[in-house]
């Protein structure tokens, strides 16, 4: 098992570099110095920044992991920390947003929780994070009433079907937290052709750990409820945290903006970006969000360029940092 974890590691290193590589490319070396220039000191507060949206994400998951149990304390922040920050970096360099992150946190704490409790609990974290950005979204369109009182057919469509998505959504994570969801998702994955076939045999081979896993999914909300709160609202702050990002990039060229400007245009462009999901680091689609919500909010598309290519290079710097723990995780060990 060791073995195949750190062949697991190496490819997503060497997947991580290469990934990283094409894109500071196909950015250019010349735009992303241009840009660090005209941002200057304020790039220190905008990573630094970040420290503290990993270290609130890798507490809300430290609070899901320790149950009690001797395994659960051999876990410790630290190491959860670089894992949390090389997940994320591995999602966003990956198709499908989490096809390569949450894979590899269960690989990395599989043999210390095993794999029940591992794939349970970054499931979990993971559903905490979805569930924050659902709340998060549903929270700024009311904001977006009250900071644009007069809005398009096309942008009140838009309100209504993304509030009620968020709802249904948000149903759906209330199903998994009171149920589990592994044996439905493997149910719904059999379905499919090429994997069905063997999804189903999977499931006839392991319906007792599959149990046991939907078991502890379900154990945090039924019998851990302040560890659940907590680690939700850990998540929400995590949200709305972040959107100083936006406030930090404004100021630096000289165009200030209010918080709660800064929470549309975060909750936008991350709404745009997630429902194209599929696409590495979502290239095109957040700045497709940030041209909508800067012309909502009358601001001139110059500087909704200038946040953009700022984001990516902040994601750049935490991207290069994740891989480069990605081997320190390892050779620690």
């Amino acid at each position: 098992m060791a073995k195949k974890a750190k062949i697991a590691q190496n490819i997503f290193f060497l997947l991580g570099v290469l990934a990283l590589g094409i894109m500071v490319y196909k950015t250019g070396i010349d735009t992303i110095f241009r840009d660090i220039r005209q941002t200057g000191w304020w790039f220190v507060p905008i990573i630094g920044l970040w420290v503290i949206v990993y270290l609130i994400n890798t507490y809300s998951f430290y609070l899901i992991i320790q149950d009690g149990s001797p395994e659960a304390q051999e876990v410790g922040f630290l190491r959860l920390f670089k894992l949390v920050i090389s997940g994320f970096a591995i999602n966003y360099i990956t198709p499908f947003g989490l096809m390569g992150g949450e894979p590899y946190k269960i690989i990395e704490l599989q043999q210390t929780l095993g794999i029940q409790k591992a794939t349970s609990s970054v499931l979990l974290s993971t559903m905490m994070h979805f569930v924050s950005h659902f709340i998060f979204w549903m929270v700024s369109i009311p904001l977006l009433l009250f900071l644009v009182p007069v809005l398009s057919d096309v942008v009140e469509l838009g309100m209504i079907l993304s509030s009620s998505t968020s709802l249904l959504l948000l149903l759906w994570a209330y199903r998994i937290y009171t149920r589990g969801g592994v044996d439905r998702a493997i149910i719904l994955g059999s379905r499919l052709p090429f994997i069905g076939k063997r999804l189903r045999a999977y499931r006839n081979q392991n319906r007792e750990k599959i149990d046991q896993m939907d078991e502890l999914i379900a154990g945090l909300y039924k019998n851990r409820k302040k560890d659940f709160i907590a680690s939700l609202l850990l998540e929400l702050f995590s949200r709305f945290f972040l959107c100083i990002e936006v406030l930090l990039m404004m100021q630096a060229i000289g165009n200030p903006i209010n918080f709660g400007q800064s929470v549309l245009i975060e909750s936008i462009q991350s709404l745009v970006g997630n429902l194209l999901f599929f696409m590495p680091m979502q290239m095109g689609s957040r700045e497709g969000g940030i041209v909508i919500v800067y012309g909502i909010l009358s601001i001139p598309l110059a500087y909704g360029v200038f946040v953009s290519l700022g984001k990516r290079i902040r994601e750049f710097f935490w991207i290069l940092v994740g891989v480069v723990l990605i081997k320190t995780n390892r050779s620690n060990k």
